[in-house]
């Protein structure tokens, strides 16, 4: 939108340019006679434009105003009005060559970059002190919880399957949000729930993400720090935004699943129970495991003898041929 107002310039310098030397200027209506002091002009209405001539000329001065709304700089309007008045009246000498206008808008372009740049800090330095304000106020609800990283969230519907670790994917329904509540992402609208590794998204999501059980849903707010920090993702978050997310954990895919963890003793003398009567329910009397773990070398005594068997049976042959 920057140089918009420039390519507007270009456009009715060009028009006017190719209209201009030799050729006929665009036909301009006089001005009407000025109205006795007395009489004050009327200020123009929706029924006033009754032409097509009255709708095209107020439609090309809406669409040079949205430009002009845009320019962060100060301007003139009485400067802006004359020079559109001296540079489409065929008797009027415009007060500046091509080369100084183009110079001017250049200048002005400038201006709005270093504008720009202040609004921006300014912006941001006030959205830190916003949601340092509010994360102090917001800690002291009871039913707010914070991590160790310093993510605030509020359990909205409590799971019971598995914490998600850094290694894991994951499957998520969300709503993001800026503290102010302009939304800027919404998986649930688009009725489609992202898949992606703990990893793969930004600290604070991760923080919070490790922090959940499966099918849990929390309403969380997420530090700038732990997010798109001072640069933001302009447009759509500036610098220094505190994001605030209703996150639903749907499904964690564990990289490692339990079953194929190793083995460790000492963790199975704890885990036995619970392990045995899941896999191997017929050793949960101990009067029939006994005898399996008794003998455990007998099988192996009987090979070897079945071995020497084999091997006198394969020589006999031999020896009568």
């Amino acid at each position: 939108m920057k140089a918009q107002l420039y390519l507007y310039a270009i456009a009715l310098g060009g028009m006017v340019a190719a209209c201009g030397g030799e050729k006929p200027k665009p036909v301009v209506n006089p001005e009407p006679a000025p109205a006795p002091a007395s009489v004050a002009k009327a200020p123009l209405t929706a029924d006033s434009l009754k032409t097509s001539q009255d709708r095209y000329s107020y439609a090309l001065g809406m669409d040079l105003g949205k430009a002009i709304a845009n320019v962060n700089v100060p301007i003139k309007l009485d400067y802006l009005l004359q020079a559109i008045k001296d540079q489409v009246d065929t008797s009027a000498k415009v007060l500046l060559s091509d080369s100084a206008s183009e110079a001017a808008l250049q200048d002005m372009l400038l201006q709005m970059q270093k504008q720009k740049e202040l609004d921006a800090a300014n912006a941001a330095k006030k959205a830190l002190e916003d949601q340092k304000a509010f994360l102090e106020t917001n800690k002291k609800d009871s039913t707010v919880k914070v991590t160790a990283k310093g993510v605030q969230y509020k359990v909205v519907k409590e799971g019971t399957g598995l914490v998600p670790k850094a290694n894991d994917k994951v499957q998520v329904h969300y709503i993001g949000a800026l503290l102010d509540g302009t939304e800027f992402d919404n998986s649930v609208k688009r009725g489609e729930p992202l898949e992606f590794p703990v990893t793969a998204v930004i600290e604070g999501w991760q923080d919070l993400l490790m922090n959940m059980k499966e099918g849990m849903k929390v309403k969380a707010w997420i530090p700038s720090q732990l997010a798109y920090g001072e640069q933001g993702v302009p447009p759509m978050i500036p610098g220094n935004s505190m994001l605030v997310f209703e996150v639903e954990l749907i499904k964690v895919f564990a990289e490692t699943p339990a079953a194929e963890a190793p083995a460790d003793s000492s963790i199975q003398s704890n885990a036995a129970p619970a392990a045995e009567s899941a896999t191997e329910p017929a050793k949960a009397d101990s009067s029939e495991a006994e005898p399996a773990k008794a003998e455990p070398a007998k099988p192996e005594a009987d090979k070897t003898e079945a071995k020497k068997a084999d091997v006198k049976k394969a020589a006999k042959p031999a020896k009568k041929k």
